[in-house]
């Protein structure tokens, strides 16, 4: 795959090394390039598939001078504006979605598909930087039920929330894993952990003078790895039913977590929220595998992608 590189709004030649990163835990991607042209700070930059799609779209928020006439230029996406901004904000009784809209607008950031969140809020964040504000209403969002396997992302140039994407064609992925071609993937790298594993979990609602609390664990994983305790206290005010949280809770919590590291050749569309599946017999690793984290570097004509992915039930 070919790229074409932009810098306010204009096509560029000599970029060089050009490199691209997403986190599902980060709402900003990052980018970076060598280029012998000096660009300002605060310039925009943009990268697009031969066929014109957008892959990545940001602000040059940094450069450094290695040697002479070799600048070395980084920056995020609009993301970055989500983790700076600190904020006073004031909700009452409005929809999520809505909030979200909003908080956008106020600080000037794009938005784009953002779906349909109709549980309210009524909140003060205060001192609070807007990524955590907005980490807070999709939770919110998540418990009561209005989304669910979704992600973040703002490489478009404006701030979305979208589901899972299913992607079955990757390169990287099935037989290219399964024959291991050093042209094709280096050093697979399989993790089974039992750390974030939780075996009973308690939700106290701290809305109820009584202090409500709902318990419950599974004796089977307990007496096999012993007992992991998660402790949460909520606003039953702000979410669903306390039972439905603690069950939910420890459906998501009481597993064992297996994450794969490899790089490969690279396919732009290998980016955080995509579901892959891997099937190699060797490794034992079979099943679809959700891309958490991606790296991009061009070589040449050659893209070689770094990817971290979890295990989906």
């Amino acid at each position: 795959m070919k790229y074409r590189y932009l810098i306010n709004g204009e096509e560029v030649e000599n970029i060089v090394t050009p490199e691209w990163s997403d986190d599902l835990n980060n709402f900003a991607n990052t980018f970076s390039f060598s280029t012998y042209s000096t660009y300002e700070v605060g310039s925009m930059y943009q990268i697009l598939t031969e066929t014109g799609e957008t892959v990545l779209k940001g602000i040059i928020t940094d450069f450094e001078q290695s040697e002479t006439n070799v600048f070395r230029f980084s920056g995020f996406d609009c993301g970055f504006y989500i983790n700076q901004n600190e904020i006073i904000e004031q909700f009452k009784k409005i929809p999520i979605s809505d909030a979200i809209k909003k908080l956008c607008q106020n600080y000037s950031i794009p938005f784009g598909n953002i779906p349909e969140m109709s549980a309210t809020v009524t909140e003060i964040f205060k001192d609070k930087k807007l990524s955590d504000v907005f980490n807070q209403l999709i939770e919110y969002a998540k418990t009561k039920g209005c989304i669910k396997d979704v992600y973040s992302t703002c490489a478009q140039g404006r701030f979305e929330i979208l589901p899972y994407q299913n992607i079955s064609d990757l390169t990287g992925d099935m037989s290219v894993f399964s024959t291991q071609s050093q042209k094709t993937i280096n050093s697979p790298s399989i993790k089974v952990s039992m750390q974030d594993l939780r075996n009973r979990v308690i939700i106290a609602d701290n809305s109820d003078k009584n202090r409500t609390r709902v318990t419950i664990s599974d004796s089977t994983s307990i007496n096999k790895y012993g007992l992991l305790q998660e402790v949460e206290t909520i606003d039953t005010s702000k979410t669903n039913n306390i039972s439905k949280i603690a069950s939910d809770k420890l459906k998501t919590l009481n597993k064992l977590s297996k994450t794969i590291n490899m790089s490969m050749l690279g396919d732009y569309r290998m980016r955080k929220g995509v579901i892959m599946p891997i099937d190699c017999e060797l490794y034992g690793v079979q099943g679809d595998f959700l891309i958490t984290q991606s790296k991009h570097a061009i070589d040449g004509e050659v893209e070689n992608v770094s990817v971290t992915l979890e295990m989906r039930d």
